[in-house]
């Protein structure tokens, strides 16, 4: 069933980005703390490199109150230490506690750390360096190589990177498997909801239908302009309306057969043509705008509903007078229908609920207007069915609202599939 599978499948995905966020919170924490370790460890180890001039005393056993390194940190420390006098030269490098470096590249990281001009620490091309300054402007900054620590912690945290990452795949498979038990109360339910209302529709048109007869029926004894007999009519007419919008709103919520080639330029034609009647009596002008031809695979009874409720709700609360602009436009992977009219003044955050299941604005409201706040739900309903979407958007000034539906097209090349 196409509900229950996006049901899994959403509830899956968050539940897979919910692992994920939570698994990079970790790795990322624990990394920038295991940094932010290593640093406290070679800026004390530094420390005790500048209080000895550039040497480690032997039988030296404990740190000073900070307790930031230990007697291995401290013994197995690969540094060297640079002089710098006032004017920036470097007037001596150390290389006695470490191995490997040559001079010339000693000298090159001194003079770095000088033009830097920063904190008295930090890092460069592997190395933590500690700066001293001296009474009369020189400068002693000891360098520590921390290659082995950076290496080791790049490696842990690869190797945990890693582990999560197969925690996560792991979980999300297991919760994909039992997804389907999670979700079946919740889809029992829809469709125990959407079956009572297409069988409570079906249900009601007997009524319905027998109520009409009925007032047919008294027309032809007592008069077609009878003013209890219209109000009848008018209200059998709302009650078919509600009825029709209820079931097509439950079908379209489920799959609904797509075996249709639409020309959506075509049906949007017809419908503005039904519409254009109503519209002059109403003192609406329906202007046709851009119109491409676009076909889309879709259930042709469905669409025209779709498209015929946008223009019944712009003709419902358009300002009084205002013209209604419908336009048709193909774009390279979807085609949109939008339906624009204007209005006294939109509210934008009601103007983004008008598409939700039985929501009411203060405009649908109004008894004269009427409104079930279905119409567009529908819409909604059948543009999902299609694998589009429907949305509503306010210019800045909040004088005019514009409905839109887009729908994919077709994969196949060419304008029809």
């Amino acid at each position: 069933m196409e509900m229950e599978r996006r049901l899994r499948a959403q509830l899956t995905a968050s539940v897979a980005a919910a692992l994920f966020v939570m698994l990079a919170f970790i790795i990322v924490s624990s990394t920038f703390l295991r940094r932010q370790q290593l640093d406290a460890t070679a800026d004390a180890v530094l420390d005790i490199v500048l209080d000895y001039d550039g040497s480690v005393p032997s039988g030296y056993v404990s740190l000073p109150s900070t307790g930031s390194a230990s007697i291995n940190d401290i013994l197995g420390a690969q540094f060297f230490v640079a002089s710098i006098d006032p004017s920036g030269s470097v007037t001596g490098v150390n290389l006695d506690g470490i191995g490997l470096l040559d001079g010339d590249t000693a000298l090159r990281l001194a003079q770095e750390v000088y033009r830097r001009a920063g904190p008295d620490s930090g890092s460069i091309e592997g190395y933590r360096y500690r700066i001293r300054h001296g009474s009369d402007g020189s400068m002693t900054v000891a360098f520590l190589d921390r290659t082995s620590q950076s290496d080791t912690l790049r490696y842990s945290t690869l190797a945990i990177s890693w582990i999560s990452l197969a925690v996560m795949v792991g979980t999300t498979l297991v919760f994909a498997l039992l997804s389907r038990r999670i979700v079946a109360p919740i889809v029992r339910s829809q469709v125990a909801q959407r079956q009572f209302v297409v069988d409570a529709g079906h249900d009601l048109r007997t009524p319905v239908s027998i109520i009409s007869a009925d007032a047919d029926i008294l027309a032809m004894d007592i008069g077609e302009d009878n003013e209890w007999l219209l109000d009848i009519k008018r209200q059998v007419a709302v009650m078919s309306e509600l009825t029709e919008s209820l079931i097509v709103l439950s079908r379209a919520s489920a799959a609904i057969a797509r075996d249709d080639v639409v020309d959506v330029g075509e049906l949007v034609g017809e419908q503005v043509s039904s519409f254009r009647s109503r519209a002059l009596l109403e003192g609406h002008e329906l202007e046709m705008g851009r119109m491409d031809g676009a076909w889309v695979r879709g259930n042709r009874q469905y669409l025209a509903r779709m498209v015929g409720s946008l223009l019944d709700n712009a003709l419902k609360y358009s300002s009084v007078g205002a013209a209604i602009s419908v336009r048709v436009e193909r774009h390279v992977r979807q085609v949109e229908v939008s339906v624009s009219n204007a209005v006294d003044d939109a509210d934008p955050a009601d103007v983004r609920r008008w598409f939700d299941r039985f929501y009411q604005s203060d405009r649908s409201r109004d008894h004269h207007v009427g409104g079930f706040g279905i119409g567009l739900a529908m819409v909604r309903a059948v543009a999902e069915a299609h694998g589009g979407r429907a949305r509503a958007s306010v210019s800045s000034d909040h004088r005019r609202v514009t409905m839109t539906v887009s729908m994919p097209l077709p994969v196949r090349k060419g304008n029809r599939p």
